[in-house]
């Protein structure tokens, strides 16, 4: 059993001791390549890296090519179905209903000026897989490198991949889990355990909250422009929960109630948030889609312990819709 908050990390007073389970398990990829025919990145890039690793698994792992993955014999089995057309979960424990699970992946990125790169150049992004995604690493690496071959972005470019490295805790020296046709699982991974020891660097008292991608949360209907402590606490809580029921062991059980009656306690003290509107096109739905949210940063005060492993947890895996693109993607720092 797993403790949300070790009593040393409390200098507000009293520590409040959360009987909670969490397990769930993340690795943060670092795909290093080089350029061998020029290509052109976006502002935001999300929509060009998921479409092209889709694609990329999808010709890596797909047996019956002309059938769709709803219908299909192989579906449950398909590694491909599985990452990107995850099967819809149905009933939950509690007897709630999900039109679809969430992606067992998040794109870890920010927003930069538009790029266009030459042969020769390097470039690099970043993915998390979370839970069972992790077993199919092999996959994902070998899609990285059918995405280079394929080409992806404006010109259809094409790259090598060079090296896969595994981020470890994001602040230690990475380690190398593919480079030059050779391939090994990490020996660690992040998961509760590993937030819980990152928490004596941050600041139970107050904290800013920097969105480095559009956070779109919707609360009572509507997405947000004013995100407070509790919406944020209640969207993570879901989000954490869900990743484990349907990708993981399912054993995170969390106090909701408790959390979120303490989350409205939590002020927000300093709103520096814009929207900024991300347009992509859906080849499914045949249109172009906004994809807008807010970016920025956000300062929260109050007594914050109990809840900063969830916090640095939801930095691994992203918050609110559209995190497969790399939405809601947010870096947690202490106020100088």
């Amino acid at each position: 059993m797993l403790r949300l908050l070790n009593s040393n990390l409390n200098t507000c007073g009293e520590s409040y001791q959360l009987p909670s389970r969490v397990s769930l398990r993340c690795l943060p990829l670092r795909i290093e390549a080089r350029v061998t025919k020029p290509f052109g990145f976006p502002e935001y890039r999300g929509s060009t890296l998921r479409g092209a690793l889709g694609m990329a698994l999808l010709q890596s792992a797909c047996a019956l090519r002309r059938q769709r993955c709803a219908s299909c014999i192989l579906r449950q089995a398909c590694v491909y179905s599985y990452i990107f057309e995850t099967p819809s979960p149905g009933e939950d424990d509690d007897g709630k209903r999900y039109s679809k699970a969430p992606h067992p992946f998040v794109f870890r990125l920010e927003l930069t000026e538009p790029e266009h790169l030459q042969p020769g150049d390097s470039f690099s992004f970043e993915i998390v897989l979370i839970e069972r995604a992790i077993e199919f690493l092999p996959y994902f690496v070998y899609a990285f490198e059918r995405m280079g071959e394929a080409g992806i972005g404006k010109g259809r470019g094409r790259f090598e991949v060079k090296r896969v490295l595994s981020l470890h805790g994001f602040d230690e020296n990475p380690e190398i889990v593919y480079s030059d046709g050779m391939l090994r699982f990490p020996e660690r991974m992040l998961d509760f355990l590993g937030a819980e020891q990152t928490c004596h660097k941050l600041c139970p008292k107050s904290l800013r909250l920097r969105f480095m991608t559009p956070l779109r949360i919707k609360y009572q209907g509507r997405w947000t422009l004013d995100p407070q402590f509790h919406v944020l606490i209640r969207n993570l809580v879901r989000r954490i929960e869900n990743l484990n029921r349907y990708h993981g062991t399912g054993e995170t059980r969390l106090p909701v109630l408790e959390l979120i009656t303490m989350a409205e306690s939590v002020r927000l003290k300093e709103r520096g948030l814009r929207w900024y509107d991300w347009e992509r096109y859906s080849r499914r739905q045949d249109q172009r889609m906004k994809l807008g949210g807010l970016v920025g940063a956000a300062v929260y005060e109050g007594d914050l312990g109990p809840f900063l492993p969830l916090l640095v947890m939801g930095s691994w895996i992203n918050l609110g819709k559209g995190t497969s693109f790399g939405l809601g993607r947010y870096c947690l720092e202490n106020v100088q």
